[in-house]
């Protein structure tokens, strides 16, 4: 695609590189040697008008995709299979809602938004063959749409959760750490984003640098937004982790016997009101009706049954829409304070923020709009929605929530971990808080949080590559306990088994393993297979605190041994290393990748670096990344500027014929090695590929 340009846009293009002039009216994007775009403009709504241009031109199918996601028409094009997540979308009323702010909106939100849209429209009209063919027309408040829609993600997933009474691990995952200036080598602050999502649909993020006249933003957007949601803004940085307070709740409401549409509310009966959504579903001729009914505490979520049914209720299902306006102040934000200023606006979804400025100010804060509940309920549960008792008081000032700045520690962590243990004595102890504030479930401790953490206590003056390796490390914080079990069973009932020479090569192996799941280690695939057949069968809180296990499981961890080194040799017939059987890549280019994520429950392993597979349905034996660590931005605070890296697991470009598909995969990702980012003009320059400018009027 690129490699077309320079004839079909000559007169666009710039081999050469130039520098912006900086004219109203005109936008230039640079592409640097990765393909990453730096889109300089006068005006902020030149500027957006590049990023919709830039965007179009690397993910076009996947900004149609986000914007039917975020409008509950997916199925119209792709199925029957998103009839589910269409229904909740529509339920949720995504799409009216935001179509309603959009016309309340401030100007300036509906400006940068609109010249978004032209920018893609701009692109699709220079290149009308890569239009898809599920495209459909573009609106201003579509971008809002697919910003509600990822973050309502959370709390439609705790309505859910509390509806089935779980605490269950979620499937979003990410690190981030920083680090004050007196614990670093050269006195910069540092901060860490690493989000671990499915690199698929909404989640993949979109890298890109965009200077206008107010904004200045640098790192990852969502595809089709025009604000940066994931790194820095030249003055401020700041990442996030799934984590936070009690954002959604499930109430219980009683039907009136004699009407259905009827509820009991204080000794009376309330009107529900009940629609039916059409949705049309590609391949058939009629579209699915589905029912939905809406009370004056939430939209109903489960159909009644015996006279009962529950109502999912959330801040963010039911109040005007104002996660565009905090992401335009927090890209705005010129210090901490400014910062936290705009996360008071308290419109971003439960997270665990941390920031970090150039003054050297580091702080977190478990961010989210959060009801004030009455006391009495298990706000977990099912509370009565019966009674105004239950009713919530209003939404939590950000001065209520979980919070620190500038610890005295001089660094902190969260990797999907409870505040505390974010640090060595940290302050921030669930008896300081309601339990709905803290609100600590299945994200108490992990493998990457205590690694992070083993990593940044021992440490008081970390350098730039210190901090590099920390950010893509890849040990195995499990490995001690599991080497001490197995010591301990080969010692005490394996005498007869270490007659195999090669049961006793492979333990030989595996007790001088050095704890990195790395592409030459043979001893990684090993791991794997057994601690996959060793988990279920073992007393794992013994093995954990590395206490003796019984005979029966001793027994039990050098029989999964053997059957996993049977079933290897049947595999693949020889020995392996981690690199021939992990792998980064997509669209049939493939590389030996390392990190790893392994097993279920407490005995897991995730390390930092944090990559997950699927195996290949074509390959036996043979896995390719598809989640984990995909939008690493890594970041140097100092007075005088930022100083970034990024890595992403395959490129910029979703084209595959695209020199910038999977080069960063290749190149970068599999060799755990970080890209600078430029953070100015200057700078930029020596490493422009190609310059494109384009009038925006």
């Amino acid at each position: 695609m690129f490699r077309t340009l320079f004839v079909a846009l000559f007169a666009l293009v710039l081999v050469t590189p130039v520098f912006a002039d900086g004219t109203p009216g005109k936008v230039t994007i640079y592409r640097d040697n990765w393909g990453v775009p730096y889109i300089f403009a006068a005006t902020d709504e030149d500027a957006a008008f590049g990023m919709g241009y830039a965007q179009a031109e690397d993910r076009l199918a996947d900004m149609y995709i986000n914007v039917r996601t975020a409008l509950g028409r997916m199925a119209e094009a792709f199925g029957k299979e998103h009839v589910e997540s269409d229904y909740f979308v529509r339920v949720a009323r995504i799409p009216e809602r935001c179509e309603k702010y959009y016309g309340e909106a401030p100007e300036h939100i509906t400006k940068i938004s609109d010249a978004f849209i032209r920018g893609v429209n701009k692109y699709e009209a220079d290149h009308p063959d890569k239009k898809p063919e599920f495209a459909l027309e573009l609106q201003g408040w579509h971008l809002g749409a697919i910003g509600q829609t990822m973050i309502s993600r959370w709390p439609l997933g705790q309505i859910q959760d509390e509806l089935k009474n779980t605490q269950n691990s979620k499937d979003f995952g990410s690190n981030e750490w920083s680090v004050a200036p007196k614990r670093t080598a050269d006195g910069r602050a540092i901060l860490l984003t690493d989000p671990h999502l499915t690199w698929e649909g909404m989640a993949v993020f979109y890298e890109a640098n965009v200077w206008g006249k107010d904004l200045d933003m640098h790192g990852f957007f969502l595809v089709g937004s025009p604000f940066v949601a994931l790194g820095n803004n030249g003055h401020v940085g700041w990442a996030a982790t799934t984590g936070g307070p009690d954002t959604a709740d499930v109430y219980q409401i009683t039907q009136n016997p004699q009407s259905q549409l009827q509820y009991e509310y204080d000794g009376e009966f309330r009107q529900a009101q009940m629609k039916f959504l059409s949705i049309p579903v590609k391949g058939e001729a009629q579209p699915v009706s589905r029912p939905a009914g809406y009370t004056h505490l939430g939209p109903l979520f489960t159909e009644p049954k015996d006279g009962k049914a529950f109502v999912g209720a959330s801040p963010y299902l039911e109040e005007r829409l104002g996660i565009t306006e905090q992401f335009y102040a927090m890209c705005k934000a010129k210090n901490a304070d400014e910062f936290y200023g705009a996360l008071a606006m308290n419109q971003y979804m439960e997270q665990n923020i941390m920031y970090a400025d150039r003054s050297g100010t580091i702080g977190y804060v478990r961010t989210g709009r959060v009801p004030i509940r009455p006391e009495g309920y298990d706000w977990l549960k099912a509370v009565p929605g019966n009674t105004s008792k239950t009713a919530w008081k209003g939404i939590h000032d950000i001065k209520d929530l979980v919070q620190i700045k500038d610890p005295a520690q001089g660094y902190m962590q969260n990797c999907n971990i409870s505040p505390q243990f974010m640090m060595l004595d940290s302050p921030m102890t669930p008896d300081k808080y309601p339990a709905y504030i803290f609100n600590v479930s299945w994200d108490t401790q992990n493998t990457r949080g205590q690694r992070a953490l083993d990593v940044l206590s021992a440490d008081d003056s970390v350098t730039v590559d210190e901090a590099k390796a920390l950010a893509l490390d890849v040990h195995d914080v499990m490995a001690p306990a599991w080497h001490k079990a197995l010591d301990d069973a080969v010692a005490a009932v394996g005498a007869e088994r270490m007659k195999d020479a090669k049961f006793a090569g492979a333990v030989k192996t595996l007790l001088a393993w050095d704890a990195q799941f790395v592409k030459d280690s043979k001893a990684a695939p090993i791991v794997k297979f057994w601690r996959d057949k060793a988990i279920p069968k073992i007393d794992n809180d013994a093995l954990l605190a590395k206490k003796p296990l019984s005979k029966e499981n001793q027994e039990a961890l050098l029989q999964t041994l053997y059957d996993t080194l049977t079933e290897m040799n049947t595999t693949y017939g020889k020995d392996v290393t981690w690199g021939d059987i992990w792998k980064v890549g997509r669209s049939g280019k493939m590389f030996p990748v390392d990190g790893a994520v392994l097993g279920n429950g407490r005995s897991n392993t995730r390390t930092l670096f944090n990559v997950s597979t699927k195996e290949l349905k074509d390959q036996k034996g043979v896995y390719l990344a598809n989640s984990g660590s995909m939008s690493i931005c890594l970041m140097f605070f100092a007075k005088d500027g930022i100083e970034a890296y990024t890595c992403i697991p395959w490129g910029q470009s979703l084209d595959p014929n695209s020199p910038h598909h999977v080069d960063q995969g290749e190149k970068l990702y599999a060799k755990r090695q970080f890209k600078q980012v430029w953070m100015s003009e200057a700078a930029l320059k020596p490493h422009v590929e190609y310059t494109l400018v384009l009038e925006t009027m």
